[in-house]
């Protein structure tokens, strides 16, 4: 839906963290930890706390899960999520283009147009800026 961001739409959906229950369970939700922190990293932090604490996987669910919770249990939505970061591999693409990590001479048409070649869609960019130093898009 082109005409509506899909932010925080549901405030009775809420994520439940991927947890060890039993033995019985412990290899599946290892794979399923191991699987999202490898195509959905928090950035920041470490990889063991990012798969403890899930904070990032939360706040991405929260924030979109919840607009297809009608669809998706949270379980399917890291599943689609995961399909499609290996259905369109943008860090690729980039690469591909000479977009790297650190590059500041970039214009963002140039990201913009390498995205567009995989998605056929316009991604919607911004710069967070912390004025300590961190410029990130």
């Amino acid at each position: 839906n082109k005409s509506t961001r899909l932010n925080h739409c549901s405030t009775s959906t809420t994520f439940n963290t991927i947890t060890v229950i039993t033995t019985l369970f412990y290899r599946e939700d290892k794979i399923k930890k191991d699987a999202i922190e490898l195509r959905w990293p928090n950035l920041t932090t470490t990889e063991l706390i990012s798969k403890e604490d899930q904070v990032f996987w939360e706040k991405e669910f929260n924030k979109h899960g919840t607009c297809c919770s009608d669809l998706f249990d949270q379980n399917a939505y890291f599943n689609l999520a995961m399909g499609l970061k290996d259905r369109f591999d943008l860090l690729n693409v980039l690469r591909k283009n000479g977009i790297t990590p650190g590059t500041s001479y970039l214009t963002s048409r140039k990201i913009v147009n390498s995205i567009k070649s995989l998605t056929q869609g316009v991604p919607n960019l911004s710069c967070y800026d912390d004025f300590k130093g961190t410029t990130e898009l």
